[in-house]
Formats: C-alpha cells, sequence, structure tokens
C-alpha cells in the first residue's frame, strides 16, 4: 500500500474519532454564552457527529456501501478520502436494505430532525444574538434535539451495535457525562410541568424516568404495549405496562425490553411468560396451535422464539422484546413462515429462516 494511505480499520476510526469529536464540540459550544455564533455551530457539529457515526457503522460492512454510486468505487480515491461519501437518508437506507441493520424509526426521524435543522443553519440565514432575548427558546429547542438524538444514538452504539462500537465506549461515557449540562437546563422545562405530572399521578397514571432526560415524565396511562413522547424533551420511548397474573397481587407492573424470557412482576416476583403476554394483548397469541397465524419473527431483533404480533386492533403490530412497531407482517413466499416486514421476492430469496428457492437449487 502507497505511503499515506489509511487501511479500512484506520479509516473507520478515523470515522468515529472525527464523529464523537463534533458531538463533543456541538455539547460544548452550546454553552459558550460569549458568542454569537457557538450556537449555529453547535447545531452543525452535532449533526455532523452523528452522520459520521452512521456512516462508520455502513462502512463497517463495506467500505463500498458509504461511496455515494457504488458502481464509480475507486479503493485509492476511498483510501486516500477523496471519494463522494452517502448522505444520512442514503446511509439508513443501505444499512437497512444492504447490510441488514435497521435503524428504527424513532432515531431516524430525530436524525432527520437534526439534519433538517443544520440545513437552515448553513444554507439561511438565522440572527442569533447573545443580546436577544429570545435566545434562550432557541437554546432550548436545540437541547431537546440534542437529547433526543444523542438517546437515539446512544442506543444504537452502546446496544445494537456494541460489538462494532466497543473500542468507544470510552467516548460514548464522556459524552454522557457531558450532557449533564442538558439535564439541568432542561430541569426549568421540568419543574414548570411537575404540577401537571402529579396531577396525572393521582389520576392513576405511572411515571416512568425519561432514558433520554432522566427527568421522570413519561406518563403511562393504560395497559399494553404503548408509546408515549417524555414531557420534557419529547423524546419518544415504548413501554410495555401488565397486570401481575397473581391475583393476590394483581398490581400493574413494567415490563422490560428484551426481556421477554425472564420477566417477573417488580412487586411480587410473580414469573411472567411471553406466551401469556402475547396472548392478553394478539391476535396471534390468542390463535390455536393449528391456526396458521403464529407471533412473527422479528427481523429488528431476530428473537427466537418469535415475539411479534399483531395487537387487538388487528392493524398495529409490536414486537414484545424489543418494543418496536413494525410496519406490517407478511409470510415468506418460500417457506411460508411469518416475519416483519415485505416478503415480495422472498420465493426466490427466502427469508431470516430459509433461502428460499435459490438456496433449494444450490443445494440439489
Amino acid at each position: 500500500m502507497a505511503k499515506g494511505k489509511l487501511t479500512d480499520d484506520e479509516q473507520f476510526t478515523r470515522l468515529c474519532e472525527n464523529g464523537f469529536g463534533f458531538v463533543a464540540k456541538a455539547i460544548d459550544q452550546l454553552w459558550d454564552h460569549g458568542s454569537p455564533d457557538a450556537l449555529k455551530y453547535s447545531v452543525i457539529n452535532f449533526y455532523s457527529g452523528v452522520e459520521l457515526l452512521l456512516k462508520a457503522r455502513l462502512m463497517k460492512e463495506h467500505w463500498t456501501l458509504i461511496v455515494a454510486d457504488p458502481n464509480k468505487a475507486d479503493i485509492d480515491e476511498f483510501l486516500n478520502g477523496q471519494a463522494q461519501t452517502v448522505g444520512l437518508t442514503q446511509a439508513i437506507k443501505r444499512l437497512k436494505k444492504v447490510a441488514k441493520v435497521a435503524v428504527p424509526s424513532n432515531a431516524a426521524n430525530s436524525f432527520e430532525e437534526l439534519r433538517k435543522h443544520r440545513n437552515r443553519m448553513v444554507h439561511f440565514y438565522h440572527p442569533i444574538d447573545v443580546n436577544e432575548p429570545n435566545q434562550a427558546k432557541e437554546r432550548e429547542a436545540v437541547v431537546l434535539e440534542q437529547c433526543r438524538g444523542w438517546f437515539y444514538l446512544r442506543r444504537l452504539l452502546s446496544d445494537e451495535w456494541h460489538d462494532v462500537f466497543e473500542g468507544f465506549h470510552g467516548q460514548i461515557a464522556a459524552i454522557n457525562t457531558a450532557m449533564k449540562g442538558h439535564r439541568e437546563y432542561l430541569r426549568t422545562v421540568y419543574d414548570q410541568i411537575r404540577p401537571d405530572l402529579e396531577s396525572a399521578r393521582r389520576a392513576g397514571a405511572i411515571l416512568v424516568t425519561c432514558s433520554a432526560c432522566g427527568f421522570e415524565a413519561q406518563v403511562l396511562d393504560e395497559i399494553g404495549p404503548q408509546e408515549h413522547k417524555c414531557r420534557v424533551c419529547l423524546a419518544k420511548e415504548s413501554f410495555l405496562l401488565h397486570i401481575c397474573p397473581d391475583e393476590d397481587c394483581g398490581k400493574r407492573t413494567l415490563l422490560a425490553v428484551e426481556e421477554c424470557e425472564t420477566w417477573e412482576c417488580e412487586h411480587c416476583a410473580t414469573s411472567i411468560d411471553l406466551s401469556d403476554v402475547l396472548y392478553e394483548y394478539t391476535v396471534e397469541g390468542k390463535a390455536d396451535h393449528d391456526e396458521p397465524n403464529q407471533p412473527a419473527l422479528c427481523t429488528e431483533c431476530g428473537h427466537i422464539p418469535e415475539t411479534a404480533g399483531t395487537l387487538d386492533d388487528g392493524e398495529t403490530v409490536f414486537c414484545f422484546n424489543c418494543f418496536c412497531w413494525p410496519e406490517r407482517i407478511e409470510c415468506c413466499e418460500w417457506c411460508g413462515e411469518p416475519f416483519t416486514g415485505d416478503a415480495e421476492g422472498t420465493y426466490w430469496s427466502g427469508c431470516e429462516k430459509c433461502e428460499g428457492k435459490a438456496g433449494s437449487m444450490r443445494d440439489d
């Protein structure tokens, strides 16, 4: 390899270091009250960091995936940093379609909000002035965006993509620490709405701590799968509130995400089985064992036994393991197994459980 060129692993490391660096810089700039441009560059740098880290995950699959036109991918241009690369939207699409790595819709929507705000800052005039009375409101909006954006990004980096970013847990922890300034800023929002939160609690709602901002501001007011926005930072999270099956207890208990094999009541430790939860809330769970509509494989978490089902409204799909909300359940055209996603073309290519006709022909 010619002198000065970077290997694929070095490129990945460089992308990650730049991404975390941009995010850390954005947080510093957000609290720089002495510069009228600091807030603007905080918006720009935070989004740049998010996009670079998504590109890094895409590149870990194969370097050609982050090149804008893979048909024109040139290894020398890539290693020299001269290749034109994909943007946010294309990166998320390729992660899903090519790498089979799904970015949840809530996360993608949050990143898209960051991108639009960044574009307004770059391409249009925004008169941000430290002496203007509305700057505090502008800063609050940026704090909310960054809380949500980092919440979704950290969940991807630390959970779903844990192995890929294993060498960067220190940087992730450092940014989490830096985000404490955001939390203190949002305390004023929390203090303002606290009476409403307490009123909801008295009316029977359960208050849960938001994973994004750390305030007890997620209000759960119904039994079963549900999605709510935090009353402070507006981050969306999904929850599963269930009635303990022990008649002597019968209390509402919060079931944890990705623990569907080991659930137990938080009040009395009664075991709660996945099959019972599916029976309680889904059409498939209520079906007789000889009926064809059984719970489906969730293609986002791939949990076995299958954990995705259609809620009792007959339309909404929910995964009881990763708490995502797939668009639909369809059956593989080759093996007939149900899964979340689009079954078009699976007769030939197969699904998560089979290799389709193409695989059958190879075996023959």
